[in-house]
């Protein structure tokens, strides 16, 4: 099983210079949510269960935008 890779809209600009915009319009983006959009979904507080969820799903938003947390 191969993993995806993921790169920034600023990534793929520098290195497809030679496209026009209609490629970038093309391509599927990937929205990220929000701390509150996080906390929304796992009514933050309620359980260590929830608690767990929101910790990992900013963890993961986190390390997907290139942090190191």
């Amino acid at each position: 099983m191969s993993s995806m890779k993921l790169y920034t809209e600023e990534e793929l600009r520098k290195h497809l210079y030679n496209h026009d915009e209609s490629f970038f319009d093309k391509l599927t983006p990937i929205e990220l949510p929000w701390d509150d959009e996080i906390n929304d979904e796992w009514e933050v507080g309620h359980s260590d269960y929830q608690n767990g969820c929101n910790y990992g799903a900013r963890w993961m938003r986190d390390k997907i935008q290139g942090g190191n947390k």
